[in-house]
């Protein structure tokens, strides 16, 4: 039986749109010609010091000569092995998590996705593993915190004294890379010295995960802008009070320095 092109074409574009690139393009191909009725596809990738193992599940339809990308699962190996986890991705129209977004996600990140519902209907929110509850088929439960919720990263972003977002197209690109959910570097001033430090969405408590150059948690409350409107009317306050007991010294033939 001849390879139905079109099909094939259509799937190598899908792995490479996914994020998988062409290395799986021939092992595909090959299993293809073969007619075998279900192809695994092994990949592995790299990310900073974790690696990633992929496997891409294929099946024949039962009455055309097609192929179907179904689903995959990404495996995370980290170097501490408490933190290795698995988690299954279907693939459908519109819903797709590409290969570094399923690392993030894994990972315990937020990615701000656009999807769709049943109906057509789009709609744009963050998702996120919760590890601590499963579904019916043991993944990981995946938590969505919808447009509605109220997560603004553009203001979580300016609670922050961050260099890059003076500049319109840092600002951008950090922004992307964040809702892809990249844990992005910045450079935040603490107390007039600018530091090298690491930033996550947080869209759960609407707010910045923040890290140091060692991946250690920094607490935000040390790192945010203070409130200059409270810092404003205490000082005017301040100011006041000096103000009154100065001429009350004066009244009274006294030295106010």
């Amino acid at each position: 039986m001849a390879v139905n092109e079109n099909n094939l074409t259509y799937n190598k574009n899908l792995l490479e749109k996914l994020g998988f690139g062409k290395a799986l393009h021939d092992p595909l191909e090959k299993f293809i010609i073969q007619q075998q009725p279900e192809i695994k596809l092994k990949h592995e990738a790299s990310h900073f010091k974790d690696n990633v193992e992929y496997t891409l599940h294929f099946r024949k339809s039962d009455t055309t000569d097609m192929y179907f990308f179904n689903r995959y699962e990404a495996t995370l190996k980290s170097n501490d092995e408490a933190f290795n986890r698995t988690q299954s991705f279907q693939i459908r129209n519109g819903n797709n998590i590409t290969a570094q977004e399923s690392f993030n996600l894994i990972s315990g990140r937020a990615i701000n996705k656009e999807l769709f519902t049943v109906n057509g209907d789009r709609y744009e929110a963050w998702l996120k593993l919760d590890f601590s509850q499963k579904d019916k088929y043991g993944n990981n439960e995946v938590q969505q915190f919808h447009q509605n919720y109220g997560y603004d990263l553009n203001k979580a972003l300016n609670k922050f004294p961050i260099k890059e977002l003076e500049d319109a197209d840092q600002k951008g690109q950090l922004m992307a890379s964040l809702k892809k959910g990249n844990m992005q570097q910045v450079t935040i001033e603490v107390d007039g010295k600018e530091n090298k430090m690491y930033v996550e969405a947080n869209p759960r408590f609407r707010t910045l995960n923040v890290k140091d150059e060692l991946g250690n948690t920094v607490k935000r409350d040390r790192v945010e802008k203070k409130d200059l409107t409270k810092t404003q009317k205490l000082d005017e306050a301040l100011n006041k009070d000096k103000s009154q007991s100065q001429k009350q010294g004066k009244s009274k033939g006294m030295s106010v320095s």
